[in-house]
């Protein structure tokens, strides 16, 4: 089984071009999430550029597969928030291990 370095991957982050291109989801519909409070970009002094870390591009991907689905944004990202929460956890104790 390969090693997994779960504190690099908590500090992975993509600009939100990059995010863009990852999840198919043009930037202005990317920004309308963030600006509503769906999405959250990393908070970074030395960027200026909105960038997402691992966990948001995956709540992104999840969200727009619910979407696809039928679910509102809002409904889609309140259900991912949930399972989100979970993969958090998970990860939290994976890397204190």
């Amino acid at each position: 089984m390969d090693d997994i370095d779960y504190s690099l991957l908590k500090q992975m982050a993509v600009t939100i071009g990059e995010a863009a291109k990852i999840t198919d989801i043009p930037i202005r519909k990317l920004r309308y999430w963030e600006d509503k409070g769906y999405i959250k970009s990393v908070e970074e002094q030395a960027h200026t550029t909105r960038r997402f870390d691992y966990y948001m591009v995956k709540k992104i991907v999840l969200m727009k597969e619910l979407i696809e689905d039928g679910y509102t944004v809002e409904a889609a990202s309140q259900k991912v928030e949930v399972r989100m929460g979970e993969l958090r956890q998970v990860f939290d104790n994976l890397t204190r291990k």
